[in-house]
């Protein structure tokens, strides 16, 4: 048996295992089983962690700076850091988070700041704006490491990170369950008999999209049909004229392919028209399911089968760990929250031999 290694990180595990850092957290907090994570991944979890003699680190965060008596919450400031960004206009994934926050926060004095990126976020810390707040939470679209996160924490005031789970961070963050939401969609399709499933993802090393792949791959691994070959991961920045193009050609490319699922749906009326391009129909002949839950998604016909992210819930949840750590509660690293489904009419059984095309039917 090693020695336990204090320098070896969930990360470093996570990479050897061949998992994200999330799973990783689930399987040595014992949390495997209620997170439908298969028993082969677990095992594979442990033997790495045993192997490279991980020991655990329990981190709770605490408010900083401790408060001889609590002030009511509607005597505080609260800022809401944007960083790389500088608001919310337009921000189809922040917007519902900011408004949750808020609306929480009610009778606290909220500030915005935003515009700084984080080559100087550091001297916009150091400058001294935040002395004048009670506490923080921070939105970024970017994946974010501990270190950048660093001058921040030095401050000894209570923060939230959103959406965002650096390693080696003190600070309470709020996260949805990316993982589970892709492995249920997956048990959906696996369930009306599909076999033949593409993935169109991203390569992002945000928690959302490390979740989601790994949620995918786990349930079509358990279920003995996974093909690497069917990963599509550089939909990030795509259109509607992409997602159309994409989908079109790795139809027409796999026949065999009798489903779709989607990391974000707000491209979905150029996913569907690459559906119609292909000659198929939803969900006679091919099943559709995405996460994201935005309009988009319910303005095609039929309504894209789709998972809400808990935004809204999580900008609110946010605000409540903040009321915590002002009353000098001890909090969780990490609150994660589920998605919601919004059942459409986008999933039907696996068509049974070839696909019929609008041509053929």
């Amino acid at each position: 048996m090693p020695k336990p290694d204090k320098t070896v990180t969930m990360t470093r595990v996570a990479r050897r295992a061949r998992v994200s850092q999330p799973t990783v957290s689930l399987v040595l907090s014992g949390k495997a089983a209620a997170s439908r994570i298969p028993p082969a991944t677990v095992a594979r979890v442990e033997e790495v962690a045993r192997r490279l003699g991980y020991a655990p680190r329990r981190r709770i965060a605490r408010a900083s700076r401790p408060l001889a008596a609590p002030r009511p919450v509607a005597s505080r400031t609260v800022a809401v850091l944007f960083v790389e960004f500088r608001g919310l206009s337009g921000d189809v994934l922040y917007s519902p988070a900011y408004l949750g926050f808020c609306r929480a926060a009610t009778g606290c004095a909220v500030r915005q700041h935003g515009g700084m990126g984080w080559d100087r976020f550091a001297d916009w810390v150091a400058s001294g704006t935040l002395a004048r707040h009670d506490g923080a939470v921070l939105f970024t679209h970017r994946d974010v490491t501990a270190a950048e996160l660093k001058p921040l924490e030095r401050l000894g005031l209570p923060w939230v990170l959103v959406n965002r789970d650096p390693e080696g961070l003190r600070a309470p963050r709020v996260l949805f369950d990316a993982y589970n939401v892709a492995y249920g969609l997956m048990e959906t399709l696996l369930q009306q008999g599909h076999r033949r499933i593409a993935l169109f993802g991203t390569r992002a090393a945000i928690p959302s999209a490390i979740g989601q792949r790994d949620g995918y791959r786990d349930a079509l691994h358990a279920a003995g049909c996974r093909d690497p070959a069917l990963e599509v991961l550089d939909t990030a920045y795509w259109s509607d004229e992409d997602a159309r193009a994409g989908v079109r050609d790795l139809l027409l490319r796999r026949p065999d392919v009798t489903a779709l699922s989607f990391f974000f749906d707000w491209r979905a009326e150029g996913i569907y028209q690459g559906v119609r391009d292909a000659g198929r129909r939803i969900p006679r002949d091919l099943s559709v399911v995405a996460t994201g839950g935005q309009p988009a998604a319910q303005r095609v016909v039929p309504p894209l089968t789709t998972v809400r992210y808990p935004m809204h819930e999580m900008g609110e949840a946010a605000f409540r760990l903040l009321e915590r750590m002002w009353r000098g509660e001890a909090v969780p690293e990490r609150t994660v929250l589920p998605g919601e489904l919004l059942a459409g009419g986008s999933v039907g059984p696996a068509p049974l031999g070839p696909p019929r095309t609008q041509e053929s039917a």
